[in-house]
């Protein structure tokens, strides 16, 4: 197994293994809400309004983020066809190439091990993973701000000046497509840590030696035409964008996010699992020894965010996705001493992980026999798939005890008979938690409702949301027209989109009108001509006969009632 970690091959057998992990099952579950379904809405919409500038969603502007991250998704509709998969498709793309540049990094600076270590534990740390299989953001942010953090520090220990320049190059690119993806935070990120390195290190000198005029004029040929295409198409955009959505997101309540200080702490301890159970003994480690240059440009890229996030008032568990490359090098560097350099007595730490996964299986055998131990929501979810549960726990048990019985036979010693026995025991309790998103999917996502409702929905019904929406359902029913939206008109937040509530903006030309308060639509529904098929919480389907539009329910679904005006 030792000469495996140091064969040419092994670049290859990591990007198979990445790809059976990333792309398995990747269409199967459904979209969930209402993140996913936004997102992959926007991106359908571009291909069906033609707008490449301005994301949309139920044909009203969405000014809220940037809309390369749609461009991608839209090409892969493109490419493959509109579905669950090829949306994710752009997130499971981007999670490879982050392994794929965090082991030419490391390789670059430590050995073949190390390499495939820092790649086995951030492809399985469990946020980076269901990251990777959802239509989110953030990991094509982390990929880019990756690439651009370590060519900054490839740049500073080069001595060739024509290396030096076009890692520059790369580097102000990178951070240029971070910044579409998800705005000035892509600039930033980088940002805070090349300069509290440069000031820490007292490496001041190297600021001439970084092109920062060259990068400024790279990153502004990048950044500035397509936000200044998307200001032209709908004026105000920068505005929105830059101030309210980054500016008033950061420093006040409005986006109403906030969490208690400590949040990331426990985000890092439960989206690092299992590895987050060795950070302890990572900082006892580095406490005790002096500094390297290195490990301190790894240990800024982790605080720096960790610190910036935690004084915002807007937290959300993907914000600190950035930080996992470096903190899966540190954890790699750690197992490494500890296989190599520690006494037998001292490598307790390195079972943690299966600890970790074995414990979280057990749990789960537990609650398939007695459900009251599982929070509601797995309740539902753990029975279809016992049967997978109970052989997931199995192969970790019979992986926990070859790990036991190296142990007494001193392969501990042995960097690869440790990660041959975390990577097996690891894949199997990730692949088990893509059965449980899969059946957890069907409880959050607009799709089996879509899939109800659409029996009784032909071409030529308008379709009306009535104090309610699912941000996937015009995905799933391929809408060509916008569907109607219902609500009071008095709250901060619709289509779970506060800046949709807030301004109200006109929806594409030549569309019509698309919110309306409740007293707009029932005089709508009396002068239309065209049938309407109502979506509405069961609970509020006294209002509409009240207010005398409905006569008739088609069916129902959950909390939920189709009825129409004919």
């Amino acid at each position: 197994m030792n000469s495996l970690l140091t064969d040419r091959r092994l670049p290859w057998l990591l990007a198979l293994g990445c790809g059976v992990m990333f792309f398995v099952n990747l269409g199967a579950a459904a979209l969930f809400e209402p993140d996913e379904g936004r997102n992959a809405e926007r991106a359908r919409e571009i291909l069906l309004l033609g707008n490449w500038a301005i994301p949309h969603e139920n044909f009203l502007p969405a000014l809220d983020k940037p809309i390369f991250f749609y461009w991608l998704i839209a090409i892969s509709y493109k490419l493959f066809g509109i579905s669950e998969w090829s949306a994710r498709l752009p997130s499971a793309l981007a999670a490879i190439g982050c392994l794929f540049v965090l082991y030419r990094f490391v390789r670059a600076n430590w050995s073949h091990w190390e390499s495939f270590a820092s790649v086995l534990i951030l492809g399985t740390s469990l946020q980076f993973f269901l990251f990777a299989r959802i239509v989110i953001f953030d990991m094509t942010l982390t990929l880019f701000t990756s690439i651009a953090l370590f060519e900054f520090y490839r740049v500073t220990v080069t001595e060739n000046r024509n290396e030096r320049l076009w890692r520059c190059l790369i580097m102000y690119a990178a951070m240029a497509l971070a910044t579409l993806v998800k705005g000035p935070i892509g600039i930033a990120i980088p940002g805070m840590v090349i300069f509290c390195y440069l000031l820490i290190a007292r490496k001041w000198r190297l600021l001439s030696e970084i092109h920062l005029i060259l990068g400024a004029l790279v990153f502004c040929a990048v950044v500035v035409p397509v936000y200044l295409w998307a200001e032209f198409k709908n004026p105000g955009y920068l505005q929105y964008f830059l101030w309210e959505e980054n500016l008033l997101r950061f420093f006040t309540p409005h986006f109403q996010r906030g969490q208690p200080w400590y949040y990331f702490f426990l985000v890092i301890a439960l989206g690092f699992l299992p590895w987050s159970v060795l950070i302890p003994s990572i900082v006892t480690a580095r406490w005790k020894k002096q500094i390297a240059d290195i490990d301190l440009f790894l240990i800024l890229w982790i605080v720096l965010p960790v610190i910036f996030f935690s004084l915002s008032n807007s937290k959300l568990p993907h914000y600190v996705l950035p930080i996992f490359p470096p903190l899966a090098i540190l954890t790699a560097r750690r197992i490494r001493d500890l296989v190599q350099d520690a006494g037998d007595g001292s490598r307790w730490p390195l079972s943690l992980p299966l600890l970790v996964n074995f414990g979280v299986i057990f749990y789960l055998i537990v609650g398939s026999f007695w459900s009251r131990v599982l929070p509601r929501e797995l309740r539902a979810v753990i029975g279809p798939i016992d049967s997978v549960v109970w052989l997931a726990g199995v192969l970790i048990a019979i992986v926990s005890a070859i790990f036991i019985i190296g142990r007494a036979r001193g392969k501990w010693r042995q960097p690869g008979f440790v990660f041959g026995c975390y990577g097996a025991a690891t894949l199997l309790y990730l692949l088990l938690m893509v059965q449980l998103s899969i059946q957890s999917s069907y409880r959050r996502s607009a799709k089996p409702a879509a899939e109800h409702f659409v029996k009784f929905i032909s071409p030529t019904d308008r379709l009306v949301h009535y104090d309610s929406y699912f941000t996937g359902m015009p995905f799933y029913l391929r809408t060509v027209q916008p569907i109607w939206i219902v609500w009071s008109g008095t709250k901060t937040i619709i289509m779970d989109n506060i800046y949709v509530a807030q301004k109200q903006p006109p929806p594409v030309a030549g569309y019509g009108k698309v919110l309306f308060t409740f007293s707009e639509f029932a005089q709508a529904a009396q002068q239309t001509k065209q049938p309407l098929r109502i979506i509405v919480k069961t609970k509020n389907l006294n209002r509409l006969w009240e207010d005398g539009i409905a006569t008739k329910t088609l069916t129902e679904f959950g909390e939920y009632a189709l009825v129409t005006t004919r």
